[in-house]
């Protein structure tokens, strides 16, 4: 039986990497980008998340995650 995860864990797995939002988007949360960018602007308020250095538009997971 699949284990029932939801978007946000979804996500937060695959920002090991720096990811753009539009991969995001439409591959990951499959959703709209102003959605995807209100959801990941919740997490950076959150700390779980930040704008990667890598370039403008990716983000990754902070290291405050306990992780």
């Amino acid at each position: 039986m699949k284990k029932n995860t939801s978007p946000t864990e979804i996500l937060l797995a695959k920002l090991e990497t720096p990811i753009h939002i539009n991969y995001i988007s439409e591959y990951i949360l499959r959703v709209g980008l102003n959605e995807t960018k209100e959801r990941i602007d919740n997490l950076i308020e959150d700390g779980l998340v930040k704008e990667s250095e890598y370039g403008k538009g990716y983000y990754v997971r902070t290291k405050r995650n306990g992780k």
